[in-house]
């Protein structure tokens, strides 16, 4: 049957107008439907948590890492040993001095990369940055194993790990410098909290029999190791975060010039520190601030000595 005849007819023609819009919303509806569909989907399921423990979850660039859980637990253990005398009493110091060196360590980058990302860049969680993860920071040897050498042997708390930002997806220089900031923050506040609690609930004289003289001796030479942190963290040479304060706001050439220095700034501050003046000047400055915190700075040496429990050997 043909229906060419209908052409002429106006009641025809409304009648197929109807039924097309008719099922253009039909097709409407349907795709709405679907979208709806496809966002329920990815929604995340009601009750998880946006940070999980363990490594575990949707979400693993926000996952604590259980390598940070673990010294945590460590330093907790070692410090009730050294509070209640258990255990060898320098093994005891050793762990909890490294234990809270590697804390501070984990927190102080990870802050970096916690300031870059609510400063604009958006990479740092899949990089892995925000999981408290030391095994993230940098390499093993270079980043880890040199300054906890140094720490070891001379007491010196070099600046150890590092994170990767893109300081292209910042917003502004003024974040740019707080993400440079953020690390020794920690360092300041960690040393802080450690030498208000000596210097409130500490003994007045170390020496004068303290039944816990080896705890305050650890916690104050802690005290002291994250107040060094901080003020070399703070010198401005090209690779440390004194000079990453105030590079967006140097000019493009002394920048360039920053650039080139930086992979040698590590090396530049070891030879300075090791120059009798340099270093002098240093733990003098180290001394101030502790003192000045209400911490013993005979209490310093002694959990510094306490620390070296190797110097005891064949004796």
């Amino acid at each position: 049957m043909s229906t060419g005849h209908h052409d002429d007819d106006p009641l025809a023609r409304l009648a197929a107008e109807s039924e097309f819009r008719d099922r253009v919303k039909a097709v409407e509806r349907d795709a709405a439907k679907a979208r709806r569909r496809a966002r329920l989907r990815i929604v995340r399921p009601r009750g998880a948590s946006r940070w999980r423990a363990g490594g575990s979850g949707r979400r693993p660039g926000r996952s604590i890492s259980w390598i940070f859980l673990a010294l945590l637990a460590l330093t907790a253990a070692s410090g009730v040993a050294l509070w209640t005398g258990f255990g060898p009493v320098q093994g005891m110091v050793f762990l909890f001095v490294l234990g809270t060196w590697l804390i501070a360590l984990s927190l102080h980058e990870f802050s970096h990369a916690l300031t870059a990302h609510y400063g604009g860049d958006d990479t740092v969680e899949g990089k892995g940055y925000l999981r408290l993860d030391l095994r993230r920071y940098g390499h093993p040897l270079l980043t880890f194993g040199l300054p906890i050498l140094f720490l070891v042997l001379g007491g010196l708390p070099l600046p150890g790990g590092a994170v990767m930002i893109d300081s292209r997806r910042l917003r502004n220089r003024f974040r740019d410098a707080m993400v440079s900031a953020a690390g020794p923050a920690v360092n300041v506040v960690l040393a802080a909290g450690f030498l208000i609690i000596v210097s409130l609930a500490g003994p007045d004289d170390i020496f004068g029999g303290s039944p816990h003289l080896a705890f305050w001796s650890a916690l104050s030479f802690a005290a002291w190791l994250q107040v060094a942190t901080a003020i070399l963290n703070l010198i401005p040479v090209p690779g440390l975060d004194g000079y990453g304060i105030i590079e967006p706001y140097l000019s493009d050439s002394k920048r360039y010039i920053g650039r080139r220095i930086a992979p040698f700034g590590m090396l530049v501050l070891i030879v300075l520190l090791y120059l009798p003046p340099v270093g002098y000047a240093f733990r003098a400055a180290c001394d101030f601030f502790v003192t000045l915190g209400g911490a013993s700075l005979d209490a310093v040496d002694t959990g510094a000595l306490l620390f070296k429990f190797w110097r005891s050997w064949g004796r």
